[in-house]
């Protein structure tokens, strides 16, 4: 009954430098486990990007723990180390099992038998944690393309380039960038299919980037189709004038495309559909898709439908956009939140939070610190070159050194000073939108209603011209408000729960 087993994960190396390290997340979790005289049995160490790696230690902790079923207890720091998506959460939930969640830093103890204003508290945290996780996304994104708007390819360099990591630019890669060119100049002559010309590349010594092997048809017409090679490029469907070196001229390129006969295609910019990628079909389980139609009025109505086709499903209705979204609008009517409510959630963040601003405010005082000590080596150190009692040369790298350091310092305080507000900002950001979900989705753009139908309903389907839902967590608990008396007297006689 005493055994457990550890998570911990930290995202990227900016983490390891702002006190996340799992050397400091394993100290804390095996002292709080001798401390409560549990046996650690296995240690699950991520140190890789939870939305690019596929969370590998976790699946293997939650393999473990389905063949060990005697173990019932994960030592984890905190909410934000443990989940980063609500497939997480599904997968993790102490509903189902008899797990007992602990989060160390947070303070909390997650089972069955948890209060229901616990469970609720812990359902806004995993919503935060994938806001976080979805901004940071979007960051990355803006990022890349702020990058293109300047003329600078924000990818991994496409082949016949090499992406250069001092300038953050791409250029001429010298091994495969004269077989490109030569692509061009043999397939501008007319007298090439895409079969001879991957053939006579690949006897030349041309090799698909990924594979090593020779090109296929489909990768070598992308090659002669891309516009990156005389110097602009497309990115995100927006044409850029590119600063890079191209490998060939814009004269050979429209050359290329008229001998090869490629059909020039106009970037269009695609139309978003408010739910698509949303729902799928109750009858087949195939997602629902959306088309525009031209009524001989010449107005143009958004039908959806299942993708399967017809003849393969027998719910292939098509419903108008109108209808789902007076659906959708019904269902978030439901949802109903009172002010004493995010009142209390507030108060539960900021105790829940209350830890994790101690351990910054420890972090921000040692890293003080240790400023504090490099520029009195930096003083000290002017003071014996100007005395004679060290050489040049060795204050003009002591004190480089020593300045590196600093400024590494100035930058983790910077971001340690920045997290705190942040916390509690989007955990009530999230209460004000789930109490007014059905008012601002009235007014909301395609992309903002599909996100909000992601983030409140779980596996929404339409069958026989309906649609059938399920409330995600911690939505849920707001459906059904004859409870939150009750849930007022658990939140009062137990505001913050043990550990």
């Amino acid at each position: 009954m005493n055994k457990a087993v550890l998570y911990v994960r930290v995202s990227s190396k900016e983490q390891e430098r702002e006190g996340f390290s799992i050397p400091a997340q394993k100290k804390l979790l095996n002292e709080y486990a001798i401390a409560n005289g549990f046996t650690v049995v296995k240690v699950f160490e991520e140190s890789e990007s939870a939305k690019t790696a596929g969370r590998t230690q976790f699946k293997k902790m939650m393999a473990f723990l389905k063949d060990n079923p005697e173990i019932k207890i994960v030592l984890v720091e905190k909410t934000d180390r443990l989940y980063r998506n609500n497939t997480d959460y599904v997968n993790l939930d102490p509903d189902k099992g008899n797990l007992e969640i602990h989060l160390v830093k947070e303070g909390g103890i997650l089972s069955k038998n948890s209060p229901s204003h616990q469970k609720f508290m812990h359902g806004i945290k995993v919503q935060m944690a994938k806001f976080y996780s979805d901004n940071l996304s979007e960051e990355v994104i803006k990022g890349m393309s702020q990058k293109a708007l300047e003329g600078l390819w924000p990818s991994v360099a496409p082949i016949g380039y090499v992406n250069n990591r001092t300038t953050h630019t791409i250029e001429p890669d010298a091994k495969c960038g004269p077989f490109i060119k030569r692509a061009f100049e043999l397939a501008s002559s007319g007298q090439y299919s895409l079969s001879k010309l991957k053939r006579i590349l690949f006897n030349e010594g041309l090799r698909s980037a990924r594979s090593k092997a020779e090109m296929s048809k489909s990768q070598m017409q992308r090659v002669l189709s891309n516009p990156i090679y005389f110097g602009d490029f497309i990115w995100k469907d927006q044409y850029h004038t590119g600063k890079h070196q191209p490998l060939i001229s814009k004269q050979l390129f429209d050359k290329t495309q008229e001998q090869m006969g490629f059909v020039k295609r106009s970037k269009l910019t695609k139309h978003s559909f408010a739910f698509t990628n949303t729902m799928t079909c109750g009858h087949c389980g195939c997602s629902i898709t959306a088309e525009e139609k031209r009524k001989k009025s010449g107005k143009t109505y958004i039908y959806y439908h299942c993708t399967s086709g017809k003849g393969y499903c027998e719910g292939i209705t098509y419903i108008r956009e109108e209808k789902i979204n007076d659906w959708v609008s019904e269902v978030l009517l439901q949802i109903q939140i009172p002010e004493n409510v995010i009142e209390w959630t507030r108060q539960a963040l900021l105790e829940s939070h209350q830890q994790e601003r101690e351990y910054h405010q420890n972090q921000i005082k040692s890293l003080e610190s240790n400023y504090r000590t490099l520029q009195n080596r930096i003083d000290k150190a002017y003071e014996d070159k100007l005395e004679g009692h060290i050489d040049h040369d060795f204050w003009v790298t002591q004190n480089s050194r020593w300045k590196e350091e600093q400024a590494q310092i100035e930058s983790q305080l910077s971001n340690l000073r920045t997290t705190n507000t942040a916390y509690i900002d989007h955990g009530l950001k999230l209460m004000e939108l789930a109490k007014q979900a059905s008012t601002l989705f009235q007014h909301m753009n395609a992309d903002e209603k599909r996100e909000l139908v992601n983030l409140v309903l779980s596996n929404p389907q339409i069958e026989n011209g309906s649609l059938r839902y399920d409330f995600k967590k911690p939505f849920n608990m707001f459906v059904n408000v004859t409870h939150l008396e009750k849930w007022r007297s658990e939140r009062d006689s137990n505001p913050r729960p043990s550990a």
